[in-house]
């Protein structure tokens, strides 16, 4: 996650540019590469891609969206950042789907794994 007060002009970020295939994100055709930041703010920062220049919103956790309200271009500290952002929601999706679609799956967890989830549920929902 990157924070505002620690970036600095010159610096180098990566930029990512999401591909869509039918609205749907297809993440083999997401194109990644180096911006240098050219201007910070006190919210918004602005980055040269050696093609054109962007400026990122911090609250909008550095996305650019388009008019369908999905990603169009991400700003990151490290290409690794990326990557476990897309691995983080294919987590997601699955717990999702297993806790939604598979009703008789869930029914196989045990008392206790049950309760380690309900603990984990409890530790996020008292922030």
């Amino acid at each position: 996650m990157i924070n505002i007060k620690n970036l600095k002009v010159g610096q180098t970020l990566y930029l990512v540019r999401k591909g869509y295939e039918n609205n749907l994100h297809k993440k083999e055709l997401d194109k990644i590469s180096k911006a240098k930041i050219i201007k910070v703010g006190r919210r918004y920062v602005t980055v040269d891609t050696s093609i054109t220049t962007e400026t990122f919103d911090s609250q909008k956790d550095f996305k650019i969206y388009n008019c369908y309200d999905r990603v169009k271009f991400g700003l990151y500290l490290r290409e690794k950042d990326y990557f476990d952002e897309i691995a983080k929601a294919d987590l997601l999706k699955k717990i999702r789907d297993f806790f939604s679609y598979s009703g008789k799956q869930c029914s196989l967890l045990s008392l206790e794994e049950l309760e380690n989830i309900n603990e984990i549920i409890k530790k996020y929902q008292e922030r």
